[in-house]
């Protein structure tokens, strides 16, 4: 894990920037034993996923500032990383308000996407990282967080998975916006080919379609479904 407070005062208020309006704590947590444990573990892995975001956006944005991506992509590449960094804190929140850390398997190192194959071009790879990363994988996590909102009873959990979903709308929809600076005569289309386009068209299909499979496997109900980290396949496909 990392460090989630400063005594810089200078680095303590750009995180207090970034967080925003604060999600209050609960007071106390009545569930059994067996949700606590469940969504403790589920918390700490949401905490995983999103800082892995924090990395692939971080690489996304070095390949459009290279690529000379007008201004206003950037600047949308620049917000979605600050997006998923907040997300890992309200994600450590929730593990905190469940017990904290210990005992789990929280590692934040070596998140980032593989190197870039041979012959890779810049522009090649930031078109697969928003395809996949934002195009489908942040719009597909939209049915899925809207579901866990949507079981959750318990205030402060539903509260952060609803700040959780906004943000993933927005980001889809950024995905979208990204994705046609590719398209011809757009700013990018210069930096990749019609091979690559036809490429990336039946990866994104087959991601979406393993997506799909992976959410509808994991949802089996189960403990946790309070705190937001248990649904059924009803909860997705109601």
């Amino acid at each position: 894990m990392i460090d989630l407070a400063s005594n810089d005062s200078l680095l303590a208020r750009f995180a207090r920037d970034l967080d925003g309006q604060a999600i209050t704590a609960p007071i106390s947590i009545d569930v059994p034993h067996a949700d606590r444990e469940v969504a403790r573990v589920a918390w700490a892995h949401r905490i995983v996923d999103e800082y892995r975001s924090v990395a692939v956006f971080g690489e996304l944005l070095v390949l459009l500032a290279n690529l000379e991506a007008p201004y206003p992509a950037l600047c949308a590449v620049q917000r979605l990383i600050g997006d998923e960094l907040r997300h890992a804190r309200l994600c450590a929140a929730a593990v905190d308000w469940l017990g904290g850390t210990e005992e789990l398997d929280v590692d934040l190192s070596h998140l980032a996407l593989p190197p870039r194959r041979a012959g890779e071009s810049s522009g090649r790879r930031a078109a697969e990282i928003i395809a996949r990363e934002l195009v489908v994988a942040e719009e597909e996590s939209i049915v899925v967080l809207a579901a866990c909102r949507d079981a959750a009873t318990e205030p402060a959990f539903r509260a952060v998975l609803a700040t959780l979903l906004r943000d993933e709308v927005r980001h889809a929809a950024a995905g979208r916006a990204l994705y046609r600076l590719f398209d011809e005569g757009a700013a990018l289309a210069r930096t990749i080919t019609d091979a690559d386009h036809a490429e990336l068209a039946a990866v994104m299909a087959a991601d979406r379609a393993e997506l799909r499979e992976v959410y509808r496997a994991a949802a089996r109900g189960g403990p946790g479904r309070t705190l937001g980290a248990s649904i059924t396949t009803r909860d997705l496909f109601p």
